[in-house]
């Protein structure tokens, strides 16, 4: 089995291939990156999208090398309290 090598840069257990597109249309590539842009995610928000992305991805076997679903899912937890402490100190700051 060959190892991939991990360099920092755009990979392909980021990219996705919906090849059949709910709006109809042609099929297409998309990244993660390009989602968390295009939604324009806060941190916390796009870190825990490619936790859940990478998870999903694991499952079709596609997944990023040398993580579990149980170390995505703690970064899940530990982004989701972020964002939990955040949405309460700007509910709290703008009632």
């Amino acid at each position: 089995m060959e190892t991939k090598t991990l360099t920092g840069g755009s990979s392909s257990y980021y990219r996705l291939l919906i090849d059949k597109p709910t709006s109809g249309g042609e099929p297409y590539e998309t990244e993660c990156n390009d989602c968390i842009e295009a939604l324009r995610m806060t941190y916390a928000e796009g870190n825990a999208f490619k936790a859940i992305w990478r998870i999903a991805a694991g499952r079709l076997g596609t997944g990023k090398p040398g993580t579990t679903a149980l170390y995505d899912a703690e970064k899940i937890v530990f982004f989701g309290e972020r964002l939990v402490a955040e949405h309460t100190l700007l509910q709290n700051f703008h009632p």
